[in-house]
């Protein structure tokens, strides 16, 4: 007889666009935030569940849009960018190309260097956002973010997997 070994799976707190503008403002690390197209070379990319995953996967990306200014999403945006898929055990982070995306761009070495980080619990890509997150991001940049839930401005906290946390 075969027994089946324990089922594990990835459970996130759900992610949405004005909890990222919120801990990218809060990070010590610069962010940028882009509306527009995101291309990318998916050669080689994990799958979004791969138990050979590694902990980091790395491809040249190109982002072409409008960045976040005090007025809105106005000034134009064509930028090559390094896209990091971080993975936790097999799961993965899936970018996805997309014309009309909310990209939360982090900044390195003086703006030399510009990294999309996606991962499967915070991805700073929302690939298919709608207008009112668009305009909740313009308010959070005007000073005025929509209200979030507690367990949010928590922070994310621990990915978890059915068997516990993960380190």
């Amino acid at each position: 007889m075969v027994l089946p070994g324990p089922a594990a799976a990835l459970s996130c707190l759900r992610y949405d666009p004005v909890t990222a503008f919120q801990q990218a403002d809060e990070s010590s690390k610069r962010y940028m935030v882009v509306r527009g197209a995101l291309s990318f070379d998916a050669e080689g990319l994990p799958d979004s569940y791969d138990e050979d995953a590694p902990e980091e996967w790395l491809t040249n990306g190109r982002v072409v849009g409008k960045s976040l200014a005090s007025d809105g999403f106005l000034n134009d945006f064509a930028e090559d960018i390094v896209v990091v898929v971080g993975c936790i055990g097999p799961w993965c982070g899936m970018p996805q190309a997309s014309d009309d995306a909310l990209m939360f761009l982090r900044v390195e070495a003086d703006g030399a260097a510009i990294y999309l980080d996606v991962d499967p619990c915070t991805p700073h890509h929302f690939g298919q956002p709608t207008e009112a997150d668009f305009e909740a991001i313009e308010a959070c940049r005007a000073g005025d973010c929509p209200p979030v839930p507690e367990y949010f401005r928590r922070g994310l906290g621990p990915a978890t997997t059915e068997a516990g946390a993960l380190p």
